[in-house]
């Protein structure tokens, strides 16, 4: 193996935290998510969600790691108070308390061809080998998380606890990356975030959330589950998420246009990072049937956007069920 292939990135540049706690943390989160916390039936587990107005367009979308009755929500940082504020809400009489985990906890994400085995090295202890498993040891979490094509670890733990892991993975070879080359790999996994700027613009489904597990159909009500549940079973999805690239900064919540709609968005930029000199990868939520045409972004006569492929089947092209 080698690390030259590992790369590790300490993501409170990119990422915040929120953490959860008590004992109707489960019960008041199952009413607000797309997911369903109840099968997170091991400490360490993990599973995407998000977090909708009633009319179904996403707050935020998080990982969600699971450790007893806590749970951590790693989200853009840009919504972390935001979310747990909307949160707190809608609380009443819950018991549980509802914070911003950060700075005293952090989250590294460590990956790489195999970065559990090296991460296993490391710590001492063996790493999860299925996507969505987790391990807990002491005050801290590891949890692989489902990218496509992606063998990647995301772990929170207290601060000091990541500067020690930091140094070590540096001792051992393995290569720290920017938070910019994380956002990279991200897009290139097909996984976004939405942020400040992208916030209540797109339902669940239209981030590929179906496809990347972080929707439950038969879970019952939370905030929006109607408009989702619509889009799933009535085949009313018009719009997915796309990877595009282009030879100009993709700024994040720009719009994006069509000719045969004219001055009408056909969709906008969720994530974006330089993947090269003078080169930009983006992901973006388009409308399906303008994909054939020339796209460009922030206006008809903006940088025109080329479409790549993402390394998993896209929502609309999924079997329906009967």
């Amino acid at each position: 193996m080698s690390s030259a292939a590992i790369q590790f990135s300490l993501l409170s540049s990119e990422l915040g935290l929120i953490h959860a706690h008590g004992a109707d943390a489960e019960k008041f989160l199952q009413g607000q998510f797309s997911n369903d916390l109840r099968s997170l039936t091991s400490s360490g587990q993990g599973q995407w969600s998000s977090y909708s107005t009633a009319k179904g367009r996403m707050i935020a979308n998080f990982y969600v790691q699971r450790v007893d009755d806590h749970f951590w929500l790693s989200l853009s940082s840009s919504l972390v108070e935001i979310v747990a504020e909307r949160l707190r809400k809608f609380r009443m009489m819950a018991k549980l308390e509802i914070e911003n985990a950060e700075p005293a906890h952090g989250l590294m994400a460590i990956y790489g061809t195999g970065a559990g085995k090296w991460l296993a090295q490391i710590l001492g202890c063996g790493m999860p080998e299925h996507e969505n498993g987790g391990i807990v040891r002491d005050d801290w979490v590891v949890s692989r998380l489902p990218w496509a094509g992606q063998e990647i670890y995301q772990m929170i733990a207290p601060a000091e606890k990541l500067a020690a892991l930091r140094d070590a993975l540096m001792r051992s070879g393995a290569q720290e990356a920017s938070g910019e080359q994380w956002r990279l790999t991200a897009i290139q996994a097909g996984v976004g975030y939405i942020s400040l700027d992208t916030s209540e613009k797109v339902i669940p489904q239209e981030l590929n959330l179906e496809v990347l597990g972080g929707i439950n159909f038969k879970k019952g009500c939370y905030p929006g589950q109607e408009i989702v549940a619509r889009s799933h079973y009535l085949g009313k999805l018009k719009n997915q998420m796309y990877a595009v690239s282009a030879s100009h900064p993709l700024p994040v919540g720009t719009g994006v246009f069509a000719d045969s709609m004219g001055e009408q968005s056909i969709g906008l930029i969720i994530n974006s990072a330089a993947s090269s000199p003078g080169q930009y990868a983006a992901l973006a939520v388009l409308r399906a049937a303008n994909i054939g045409e020339t796209l460009r972004v922030g206006a008809l006569n903006g940088a025109e956007l080329l479409v790549q492929k993402l390394p998993y089947t896209l929502p609309l092209d999924m079997p329906k069920e009967a």
